[in-house]
């Protein structure tokens, strides 16, 4: 029985230093360091861009391609290469937008606007008669940005893309 005591005894007594040991060593709160910038690091995107279109080629009797270039000089290589460009149109107006995904295909099929890219241009081309004018946005997500599970954005959706890169009208 005595035994037990001082085994006991020996436990505790290792239980309580380690205890105080533990909470009486514990970390502290430094201070708090600045604010930092806000604002996207992962993309790169422009001020709305009002495009004028210019005839482009002929594609049958009486059916030309309207044409523009959007200047991009963020549009590298680099980007081109692991990146990715996205661009919207606004087909509506600023207080009551309706932004849709380039490229774009209306319902009934009849109307079309798609885009090519190239180092430092976004070259669009439409159906619609070239005397059409909307505006346009470009949105570049940089190729050395890790996913941090983003894989699962719908692209085509302007509204969940400028929440998700905190992205200002």
């Amino acid at each position: 029985m005595k035994h037990v005591f001082s085994v006991l005894s020996v436990a505790c007594v290792a239980f309580f230093t380690l205890f105080l040991s533990t909470t009486n060593v514990s970390c502290k709160k430094g201070d708090t360091g600045p604010k930092g910038d806000t604002g996207v690091a992962n993309a790169i995107y422009s001020p709305w861009i009002d495009v004028q279109f210019t005839d482009g080629a002929l594609v049958r009797p009486g059916d030309t391609v309207a044409v523009a270039t959007i200047p991009a000089p963020q549009i590298t290589k680099d980007v081109l290469d692991k990146g990715l460009v996205k661009v919207y149109a606004n087909f509506g107006t600023a207080a009551d937008p309706n932004i849709v995904a380039i490229p774009y295909l209306e319902p009934t099929g009849y109307f079309w606007v798609n885009a090519n890219f190239e180092v430092g241009n976004i070259n669009l081309s439409s159906s619609w008669d070239a005397d059409f004018s909307a505006p346009y946005r470009y949105i570049i997500i940089t190729g050395t940005v890790p996913t941090n599970g983003r894989q699962n954005v719908n692209w085509n959706d302007y509204n969940e893309v400028k929440k998700l890169y905190n992205i200002k009208d």
